[in-house]
């Protein structure tokens, strides 16, 4: 039990870094300072400034983390819960899941659709900065902020990723479709969180919800 809470732990702490390598800007509250999941846990301490000066992590390092902390965590899980957990992961990422490589590779994209998602998702990266979101351009968020205004962007943070998502969704053909609908399967309502890229929270403690469609 000790050691599942430990490798949950670091893939808490490696959605947080493929975040921040993917470019996702947003606040992740105490991560990487002196909340969280606790100094000592070993994602949290890689994400931290200091540490990682200390130990020159290069940003290929840091990108790479997030796939060993599935590996690991795939060893840990059966089949089933594996699966499951790698549907919430890509339900919280939002849109950003377009990014990623396996996503990517499983959805058959072409070269064309591939460029077409870097322009649509750097396009929300730069309007995300003009609302000052996590710290990143104007209006600067603080700490995990939602930058300026803080609580009332909320709302225009979470439309803006929903149409994100939209225009991701509207370039995919009718059988990439069906297979984003399979790689997101039942929709999952986290509880007590606050980390995602657009759909949800993801970080804290209580129960979920799956939510048929």
């Amino acid at each position: 039990m000790r050691k599942m809470t430990w490798i949950l732990g670091l893939f808490v702490g490696g959605l947080c870094l493929a975040e921040l390598a993917s470019g996702q800007q947003g606040g992740f509250g105490g991560f990487g300072g002196g909340g969280g999941f606790g100094k000592a846990d070993p994602v949290t301490l890689i994400n931290n400034p200091s540490v990682k000066k200390e130990l020159d992590i290069t940003d290929e390092q840091s990108a790479a983390v997030p796939a060993a902390v599935m590996k690991a965590l795939g060893s840990v899980l059966n089949e089933k819960q594996f699966k499951r957990l790698k549907q919430i992961h890509v339900q919280q990422l939002g849109a950003r899941a377009f990014a990623d490589t396996s996503v990517q590779k499983e959805l058959k994209l072409t070269a064309a659709q591939k460029e077409n998602v870097k322009t649509i998702l750097d396009d929300n990266t730069k309007e995300l900065q003009e609302l000052g979101v996590g710290g990143f351009g104007k209006g600067g968020g603080g700490k995990g902020g939602f930058g300026k205004g803080n609580a009332e962007n909320l709302e225009k943070i979470t439309n803006l990723n929903k149409e994100t998502l939209d225009k991701l969704n509207g370039m995919l053909t009718p059988d990439q479709k069906t297979t984003w609908k399979a790689i997101n399967g039942d929709k999952f309502e986290l509880v007590g969180g606050g980390f995602g890229g657009g759909a949800g929270g993801f970080g804290g403690k209580g129960k979920g919800k799956k939510n048929k469609e």
